[in-house]
């Protein structure tokens, strides 16, 4: 399951506003990298064809998902294109009901406890605390107090520098775009730094997560 390799791998690559012909490059230096999970938003041109794409060229080597799925129709046509789980940069019913009826994962944006709390009743496992860096890492020990069966997914603002703080904070996976993957660094064709920043994310995540457990 999708969801379950987000946990496990603790990172989910955000792809946003990549050119269509720059994708395959981009997503070949994830993969070199040891990144498991692709989201490409559907804001990006062609979005739904990228995710076809990817599915086709990948198969079961990548899991491949649709962010800023915003209604019921985006979240069906994202499915439809071969979508294994669905993001949203908000908590929208509609959403999270068409993904339980597919049988794929939602993770819905929230910002309250009020927020998490209707998204558990809904049957959401995962949620997106957005954004991130504007709460800080200390909003998720804080909300996990009394929500502790809760899985967080930092997302928004989320870099080198902070990785470590939002999971000492008990984020259990981050969402990555602009510091990893953005236009500058795809128009350069710096597919080696794409690779080599995965890996320092991958190691950050391994290392935090042997730390909390001792």
């Amino acid at each position: 399951m999708s969801l379950d390799l987000i946990t496990d791998t603790g990172l989910v690559v955000i792809i946003r506003g990549t050119k269509k012909e720059e994708l395959l490059p981009v997503v070949d230096a994830l993969r070199e990298g040891g990144v498991k999970v692709i989201e490409v938003t559907c804001n990006t041109p062609g979005a739904l064809e990228m995710i076809g794409e990817l599915r086709n060229k990948f198969g079961n080597e990548l899991s491949v998902g649709a962010g800023t799925v915003l209604d019921r129709e985006t979240a069906r046509l994202a499915i439809l294109a071969g979508a294994q789980f669905l993001i949203s940069p908000h908590l929208s019913r509609e959403v999270v009901e068409l993904g339980n009826l597919y049988g794929k994962a939602v993770i819905p944006g929230i910002m309250t406890p009020t927020e998490i709390a209707q998204a558990l009743q809904w049957g959401v496992k995962m949620v997106k605390v957005f954004p991130a860096a504007a709460l800080g890492a200390k909003y998720f020990t804080d909300v996990l107090g009394p929500l502790a069966q809760t899985q967080l997914m930092a997302v928004g603002g989320v870099n080198i520098a902070n990785t470590g703080d939002f999971l000492q904070a008990g984020a259990t996976a981050l969402g990555i775009g602009s510091d990893l993957v953005n236009k500058e660094v795809a128009r350069r064709g710096s597919y080696r730094e794409i690779t080599a920043k995965a890996r320092q994310y991958l190691k950050i995540i391994t290392e935090v997560r042997q730390k909390i457990v001792q």
